[in-house]
């Protein structure tokens, strides 16, 4: 039976970790925003493809596309304190390697369709979330992509039993990125490949007892 002093100790480091990973999150939008105005003018390619046109524009997705924002940290906190420190390493190694591809390879998405999105609070969130993501780069690897996809990874290490739950929430993550125009296919695709490769490489480079912590 746990005591007093552990579940202290316990939600101690919950809030811990949230307020870590939420510091990051907003540290790293800085970081795109900035490369965004500096690159986002310069794309040498448009990530769109005749594929995409498949894909039907729904903007009220955007509560969808903006739920890992309030959610993530939350999640995070809960994450044992091995799966913890071997996502903060992955996340900041991604989020390094995309602004230098942002930086290297400017890409942008193709033109957004007009929202007709009926006035009131979605229409605001939509049109303030284009307003910010102006112009339309950084698309390629999506990093929305990337992120979420390590989330899912870590969560599917620390609670297998709960799968589906994290494989279907962070599948609407990224069709929301779709559904949104905030990203094509590729930039999807991407995204995904890349947070796999990096997540793979940390678990070889990470000391082991660094990765073994027994899940909450």
């Amino acid at each position: 039976m746990k005591t007093a002093e552990t579940s202290s100790s316990t939600w101690s480091r919950v809030f811990r970790q949230g307020v870590i990973l939420a510091a990051l999150m907003f540290s790293s939008l800085g970081c795109y925003l900035l490369v965004l105005r500096w690159r986002g003018h310069d794309a040498r390619f448009i990530t769109w493809t005749p594929l995409d046109e498949w894909i039907p524009f729904q903007p009220a997705w955007v509560w969808v596309y903006m739920l890992p924002y309030a959610i993530a940290p939350v999640i995070i906190g809960l994450l044992s304190p091995g799966t913890f420190r071997w996502f903060v390493r992955s996340a900041l190694v991604t989020v390094f390697v995309t602004l230098i591809v942002f930086i290297a390879v400017p890409t942008q998405t193709g033109t957004r369709p007009k929202s007709d999105l009926a006035p009131g609070l979605t229409a605001w969130i939509y049109n303030e979330m284009v307003k910010i993501d102006e112009p339309p780069a950084n698309a390629a690897p999506s990093l929305h992509v990337s992120l979420t996809c390590l989330v899912a990874l870590a969560l599917l290490r620390d609670f297998p039993r709960y799968w589906l739950w994290t494989i279907g929430g962070v599948g609407l993550v990224w069709l929301s990125t779709l559904f949104t125009r905030q990203h094509h296919l590729i930039d999807v695709g991407a995204g995904a490949g890349l947070a796999v490769v990096i997540a793979l490489a940390m678990v070889r480079i990470a000391p082991q007892q660094q990765i073994t912590d027994p899940p909450p």
